[in-house]
């Protein structure tokens, strides 16, 4: 152990401050002439705007925008875009990369979207990443087999879109400030947490699946496509939309309504399934799941 001097010590060798050079700086003092409470004040003023201006972006919101996600609000795709319009943002210069990967499950690719986003109202900049993996619980894993769907029964198509959906969704609420958005933010932005829908996750176990025959499985692969275009490849907009369509009521009026497929009996499935395909061939014709369009 080094004796103990008077100094500062740069690696393991004490030195005496008589001994260092003039240029450097133990200190960062601020430049001469700085008056250090107005910057102080110009910050806190500062803190003011940003929090008028996410105020401002909340209630441009509605309940329906946002998902109780795990114990915390989510702003999903549509809300984050009618947010973009009313700021002016831009998004630009979006790339799309593959990157593979390998562990001891095996090879899997992974998604990486690139981007930029300016608002004009606020005068600010910023870039962000969006990814997408193979290894997404809802498009990757099988509940039923409880592993990891091969690469060939995976939607690539989906991975991709899903990954631009994250970039944009982030780069929209990181140039707006919108990026750990509370329950009581939307409190005071005059919505009601009790309102939001929720996503809730299992963890350490798998849900009981009800035993459906292949053509059932099938059905219920486009089942989960034609959720997933609906909700323009928005998860939560998905659980929401599979919430809606697949609720009925048994003969006490108890209400029933599945947040997973892989919770759906047969029967459920098909009868949910019936549901879902008017409402996707009205909005996109009427085409096969798993067609591009």
């Amino acid at each position: 152990m080094a004796e103990e001097r008077t100094g500062t010590l740069v690696g393991s060798e004490p030195v005496d401050e008589a001994t260092l050079s003039p240029e450097v700086s133990l200190i960062n003092l601020p430049a001469k002439g700085i008056d250090i409470e107005r910057e102080l004040a110009g910050i806190e003023k500062n803190i003011e705007l940003f929090n008028r201006i996410k105020l401002v972006a909340l209630k441009l919101t509605k309940p329906s925008d946002w998902v109780n996600q795990g114990g915390a609000p989510y702003l999903m795709d549509r809300g984050a875009e009618n947010i973009a319009i009313a700021f002016g943002v831009d998004i630009s210069d979006v790339r799309l990369s593959l990157e593979w990967a390998e562990d001891n499950k095996g090879r899997y690719y992974t998604y990486v979207a690139s981007g930029k986003a300016y608002s004009k109202k606020l005068g600010r900049y910023v870039e962000d990443m969006g990814v997408c993996s193979q290894r997404d619980r809802f498009f990757g894993w099988d509940s039923k087999e409880r592993a990891w769907r091969p690469i060939e029964d995976v939607d690539m198509a989906n991975i991709r879109r899903k990954a631009v959906t994250n970039l944009y969704n982030r780069l929209i609420k990181r140039v707006i400030g919108l990026m750990n958005v509370t329950f009581d933010d939307l409190r005071a932005s005059g919505i009601d947490p009790e309102k939001l829908g929720k996503v809730e996750y299992v963890a350490g176990r798998e849900r009981a699946e009800a035993e459906i025959t292949p053509e059932g499985k099938e059905l219920r692969t486009k089942l989960g496509d034609m959720l997933m275009r609906l909700a323009n490849n928005d998860k939560a907009l998905a659980v929401k939309l599979l919430e809606k369509y697949s609720l009925w009521k048994d003969k006490d009026g108890k209400e029933h309504k599945a947040s997973s497929l892989a919770n759906m009996s047969e029967k459920w499935i098909r009868t949910t399934y019936g549901r879902v395909k008017k409402e996707y061939e009205k909005a996109a014709g009427p085409r096969e799941p798993g067609e591009e369009g």
